[in-house]
């Protein structure tokens, strides 16, 4: 994964996160709310290990 797909990719975990945090606000019953809960760690999870991933990238004038 490039550093632009990994971009795409977190901007893609962040709208399901959204929509996530929506279904887990709306949720009811226990069993609902605990798979949304491990559905909302799962791409945090991936996020903070793309970030991390990217922070390591060092760009340089002749890398543009």
């Amino acid at each position: 994964m490039n550093a632009y797909e990994a971009t795409k990719r977190i901007y893609a975990i962040s709208d399901e996160l959204s929509i996530l945090s929506k279904e887990l606000g709306a949720a009811v019953k226990e069993t609902n709310r605990n798979l949304i809960e491990q559905k909302i760690n799962i791409l945090e999870n991936e996020f903070f290990n793309i970030k991390h991933k990217l922070e390591k990238i060092q760009l340089t004038a002749g890398s543009l």
